[in-house]
C-alpha cells in the first residue's frame, strides 16, 4: 500500500528519513495534514501510535480515516500530550506561521518534535529565482492573486506556496513558538543549486562571515554572539544550500 506514492519526490526521502530511526515504537503521533495516509501508514508499520487528521479527512485511504482539524483554528488535541507532530508540505500554505507553530508547540510534550517540510528556500536555486524574479523556482514566476487560491470553503480560502519562507526564518519563528532546537536532514540534491556552489559559495561565505562579524561587535553578550554563530553556520551549510526539500526535525 502506497509504494508508489512514498517511492518518488519528497516520499521517498520523508520515508527514508522515518524509517532509518530505531525509536517509533510506542510513541504517540499526530500526522497533521495527512493526505491519503501514507506516512501514518509507515509509522504505524514502525510501530507508533498515529492519530490522522486532515482539513479534508474524506480524503484519507485509510481504513479508520482521518479526524477533522484545521491548525489555524486550533487543535482538537490536550496540551503536552503528543511525542512527535508531523506537517507534510503546509506551513507554506498558512499565513500566520507564528500562531501555527506555536499550536503545534502546546501540543507537543516537553521535548517532543515537531517533524516538518517545506520547499526549501534557502537553496542555492532558489536565492537565485528569488533574487531575478521573486519566484520559487528559475524558470518560474512569483505566485499572483489569480493562481494563489487553490480552495474556498464557505469563507475559508486555503492558499498555494504563498508564505514559504527558508531555514532562517523557520529557526526564528520556531524560538519564538518555544521549540529550543532545530535540526535539519539530509534530502536528495538540487543540480541547480550544486552547479551553482562553485561561482557563488565563495561570494556567500564571505558576505555572511562579515555579517557576522559586525553583528558580535554590537554587543559583549556570549549568548547573543553564540545566536549569531548559529545563524552563520545555517546559512554557509552545504546540506541547506543544496538539499532539494527543506525537512527538519524542531524539538521543544
Amino acid at each position: 500500500m502506497f509504494e508508489k506514492e512514498i517511492g518518488a519526490g519528497i516520499g521517498k526521502n520523508v520515508d527514508r528519513i522515518l524509517r532509518g530511526r530505531s525509536d517509533w515504537r510506542g510513541k504517540t503521533v499526530v500526522d497533521l495534514a495527512c493526505g491519503d495516509g501514507r506516512t501514518t501508514y509507515v509509522l504505524r508499520n514502525l510501530g507508533a501510535d498515529v492519530r490522522p487528521y486532515d482539513i479534508l479527512p474524506e480524503r484519507c485511504k485509510l481504513e479508520d480515516g482521518a479526524q477533522y482539524a484545521d491548525i489555524m483554528e486550533g487543535l482538537p488535541i490536550e496540551s503536552d500530550s503528543v511525542d512527535v507532530v508531523i506537517l507534510q508540505e503546509v506551513i507554506e500554505h498558512l499565513p500566520n506561521h507564528l500562531s501555527a507553530l506555536q499550536e503545534i508547540c502546546r501540543i507537543l510534550k516537553p521535548g517532543g518534535e515537531l517533524f516538518l517540510t517545506t520547499p526549501n528556500r534557502s537553496s542555492l536555486a532558489s536565492k537565485l529565482a528569488y533574487l531575478f524574479f521573486e519566484s520559487e523556482i528559475l524558470r518560474g514566476t512569483p505566485p499572483s492573486a489569480m493562481e494563489s487560491v487553490w480552495g474556498e470553503s464557505g469563507d475559508k480560502r486555503y492558499y498555494g506556496h504563498l508564505f514559504l519562507m527558508g531555514a532562517q526564518q523557520l529557526r526564528t519563528l520556531s524560538m519564538l513558538a518555544g521549540f529550543s532546537s532545530m535540526e535539519v536532514h539530509r534530502t536528495e540534491k538540487s543540480t541547480s543549486s550544486q552547479w551553482l556552489m562553485l561561482p557563488l559559495y565563495p561570494a556567500l561565505l564571505g558576505i555572511s562571515y562579515r555579517a557576522y562579524r559586525r553583528a558580535v561587535r554590537k554587543s559583549k553578550s556570549h549568548a547573543y554572539a553564540s545566536e549569531k554563530m548559529a545563524q552563520l553556520k545555517l546559512n554557509v551549510v552545504g546540506r541547506v544550500l543544496t538539499n532539494k526539500f527543506l525537512i527538519a526535525s524542531l524539538r521543544k
